[in-house]
């Protein structure tokens, strides 16, 4: 880690970019000359589904500029990724570090086919549980395809087309959904649902 204590309310400079930092919760800013700073909006590139910025006149990945800035280089064989699964969430508790093989594991089950589908809510409640994707999309008028996307989250909105967001019958999964869901009304409503702490990360 390069970054051993890290305080959510602090600013970090950004490896190789003088001129900007970030922080915890992966926003960014630009220093000014006269002693103030100007915040950086980011956008979502929609060829990887990650949140981009531009600065020093290039576009660069959020995620790469947490990853420099907090984690420093990576040991060979090891890669950084998002532990909940939202490319968008960006923010350093859901930076994880593994080896690429553990991934490739991870991205392979993710990918399976027989799996029990659980059915929320726009207030991250649980109404309903299918048996597959198929039958998901079956009773809920939606393609079977559909709900695949919806439920590896390969879609940029949290909610099908029916109003409910759809994920494995599974505690990690359902608690990501959950996330994505008050990270959407947080998005909306400007207001914050989840209190970080500060942390400290050892490799």
């Amino acid at each position: 880690m390069r970054i051993k204590n890290i305080n959510t309310k602090e600013w970090y400079d950004i490896p190789g970019h003088n001129q900007y930092q970030i922080n915890y919760f992966a926003e960014v800013r630009k220093k000014l000359k006269n002693g103030k700073s100007k915040k950086m909006h980011p956008y979502v590139k929609k060829s990887k589904g990650k949140q981009c910025i531009k600065i020093d006149g290039k576009e660069e990945y959020v995620f790469t500029l947490m990853r420099i800035t907090f984690i420093g280089t990576l040991p060979k064989g090891m890669v950084a990724y998002h532990r909940n699964g939202i490319k968008t969430d960006d923010e350093l508790s859901n930076i994880g570090v593994i080896t690429r093989s553990e991934l490739s594991k991870m991205t392979s089950r993710k990918n399976g086919r027989s799996f029990i589908v659980a059915k929320l809510s726009g207030d991250g409640e649980i109404v309903e549980f299918y048996k597959s994707a198929r039958e998901a999309g079956r009773k809920n008028h939606m393609s079977y395809q559909t709900v695949l996307n919806y439920v590896n989250g390969e879609t940029k909105k949290i909610f099908a087309p029916d109003g409910y967001a759809y994920c494995r019958d599974k505690e990690m999964e359902i608690q990501k959904t959950i996330r994505r869901i008050e990270l959407e009304r947080k998005k909306e409503c400007g207001i914050c649902f989840i209190q970080a702490p500060s942390v400290m990360f050892e490799f």
